[in-house]
């Protein structure tokens, strides 16, 4: 290899490191949102169930805290958390359903210029008529 090409070599590789550490953040990004998605899905799902199971006073209390514990064990890329409770009649059943919603973490990544992003997950259990009285 001569000087020219060792040259162009060293340009190349100073044009191309913004764009794959760029691209990198951007990989960081999406992979947070989609990791925060599943937490947020499994944590409503864990307080409906939760919800499902004790009587119809502690409904809305077992369910949120049903949801931080298992954010917090999760260690999820989720920062404040809300959790909206309902309880409904369907045809002849008592149904709760659990929304969660938070924002993602996007600390560090701000040279990408990302952007708070919100993620919700909805999940709906029927009340289990032996447990919940």
């Amino acid at each position: 290899m001569n000087a020219k090409q060792r040259g162009s070599v060293t340009v190349e590789l100073v044009l191309l490191t913004p764009v794959l550490v760029l691209l990198g953040l951007f990989v960081l990004f999406l992979g947070r949102s989609s990791g925060a998605q599943l937490h947020v899905q499994h944590a409503a799902d864990v307080g409906a169930r939760a919800a499902s199971m004790v009587s119809s006073a502690a409904m809305s209390n077992e369910a949120k805290s049903a949801v931080f514990r298992d954010l917090g064990a999760t260690n999820t890329e989720c920062i404040k958390p809300v959790v909206y409770f309902k309880k409904s009649l369907q045809k002849s059943f008592w149904v709760v359903t659990v929304t969660v919603k938070c924002i993602v973490n996007s600390s560090g990544l701000t040279m990408i210029g990302a952007q708070e992003k919100t993620v919700s997950a909805e999940s709906t259990e029927y009340v289990d008529v032996y447990t919940a009285r």
